[in-house]
């Protein structure tokens, strides 16, 4: 029986220069957002080689634009988001100084009402 399979033959990896297996990483640089390359397993690290090869085709022109945008509307939400965290925070503290005072003036009256009782 004759293999009727149309899959595409698993490429042999290469190997960096250092005769290691590259790893895939993504990149999240103003110019190539978002983009996949394969580089070297020891990137960063002494005697890392300079091995790089895109892992993906090149985009549309318009792609880094709108991944941009979007890169910063992302980050605009999370600086908002520390902000706003920032706040809660504050209202709580102020909520928990509100509520003991109002503790302690109600300790303090209750305890005028005692000594008024043990007066009379």
């Amino acid at each position: 029986m004759e293999n009727s399979c149309n899959c595409t033959p698993i490429l042999k990896r290469k190997l960096c220069y250092c005769g290691e297996v590259p790893i895939l990483k993504t990149s999240w640089t103003e110019m190539n957002p978002g983009r996949r390359f394969w580089g070297c397993r020891f990137y960063g690290k002494v005697g890392a080689c300079d091995f790089f090869e895109w892992g993906d085709p090149a985009p549309h022109a318009r792609y880094k634009s709108v991944m941009n945008g979007l890169l910063r509307k992302k980050s605009e939400a999370e600086e908002e988001i520390v902000k706003m965290g920032r706040t809660m925070r504050n209202w709580k503290i102020a909520l928990w100084v509100v509520l003991m005072f109002i503790f302690v003036r109600c300790v303090n009256k209750f305890r005028g009402i005692a000594d008024e009782l043990e007066l009379s």
